[in-house]
């Protein structure tokens, strides 16, 4: 369920912040169908630029040389709002300043956290000049999400958080054309898996670091990324181990792998991360497990031989074969 912290933000002393770092704000307002594209946009400094080389543990020495050569255009960042359920909805979108890649990125933030605040830790912001995605980070209400029985005031007041999600896709991609990948931490995991068993086919594929379904079931097949600690206190990685929640993380991803009738796994490793996919699924799915060894509850951030979530991600959804499988409308 995130860190046991508060961290009290308001939106405004939150984008004073980022502007003295390089990145500027400009709150839009939208109607539930208004596209991005139409909103008035501010650019951010070149300040703000962040060498992908520096942000990332594992960087080829291609994109480092491109990027010393010619630095990438800074990304440009814009603050959006819908009604839901006649409730103020929003979100902080981040596009690239260069050429972007045609997918979204969606970020659902742990408990207790703004999306300013996640953006910041979660290290995905300096390699959009590199990937060229489009960040899309929601807010929750109270720093929560409704998940079933976790977490917060969004469950506590029966907060329904799959339509907002279903008005935000719509909302940032009308016409449905782009690739959109959801991830979420902690209790933003629980709620991307709340998607998976409430919205199956709303986002081409799911990463979750450090969360598991709550109170429901995945049935439907789908492209999943697993993230975990082996010592994460909240979430037993296997059966047996200390964990206050379950299922073990191991128990679930071999249940996905069989419902998306996946062949054999393939492993690697790189520092202590090991990643296990599965290929072969269902209508071109994929299901994977990152394991960080020793890993806890915190988002892993790598270093200089292990690679951090952010970057196992962005290339687990940048492999081809993703789009393709069939969506809800």
């Amino acid at each position: 369920m995130g860190p046991r912290r508060r961290v009290a933000l308001p939106l405004l002393a939150s984008l004073v912040a980022l502007a003295s770092a390089g990145v500027a704000w400009r709150l839009v307002e939208a109607s539930s169908t208004v596209a991005p594209s139409t909103a008035t946009r501010t650019v951010t400094s070149a300040a703000a630029t962040i060498s992908p080389a520096s942000a990332a543990p594992v960087a080829s020495a291609s994109a480092t040389a491109s990027a010393s050569a010619t630095p990438a255009p800074a990304p440009v960042t814009t603050v959006h709002a819908i009604v839901v359920a006649g409730q103020k909805r929003s979100w902080v979108q981040v596009d690239p300043g260069g050429t972007p890649s045609g997918t979204i990125l969606v970020v659902l933030h742990g408990r207790w956290v703004t999306p300013q605040v996640e953006l910041q830790r979660d290290a995905i912001l300096p390699l959009v000049a590199q990937t060229g995605v489009t960040l899309v980070y929601p807010a929750g209400i109270g720093t929560s999400w409704n998940a079933g029985y976790c977490c917060g005031v969004a469950a506590q007041t029966g907060v329904d958080d799959v339509q907002f999600l279903r008005q935000l896709v719509a909302a940032v991609d009308p016409g449905r054309v782009r690739q959109i990948d959801l991830v979420g931490y902690s209790n933003g995991g629980r709620l991307a898996y709340t998607v998976a068993c409430q919205a199956p086919g709303l986002v081409d594929g799911i990463a979750v670091v450090n969360a598991l379904p709550t109170d429901c079931a995945v049935t439907a097949p789908l492209t999943l990324l697993q993230l975990a600690g082996t010592a994460d206190p909240e979430w037993a990685y296997q059966p047996g181990d200390n964990g206050v929640s379950s299922p073990a993380v191991t128990t679930e991803i071999a249940a996905l792998a069989r419902l998306d009738a996946c062949s054999a796994s393939t492993t690697a490793q790189a520092g202590g991360m090991t990643l296990a996919t599965w290929d072969g699924c269902t209508a071109g799915n994929r299901i994977a497990l990152a394991t960080y060894l020793g890993g806890d509850h915190s988002w892993p951030l790598g270093n200089a031989t292990t690679p951090g979530a952010a970057q196992v991600i962005l290339d687990f959804f940048a492999r081809p074969g993703l789009r393709g499988v069939t969506r809800a409308r």
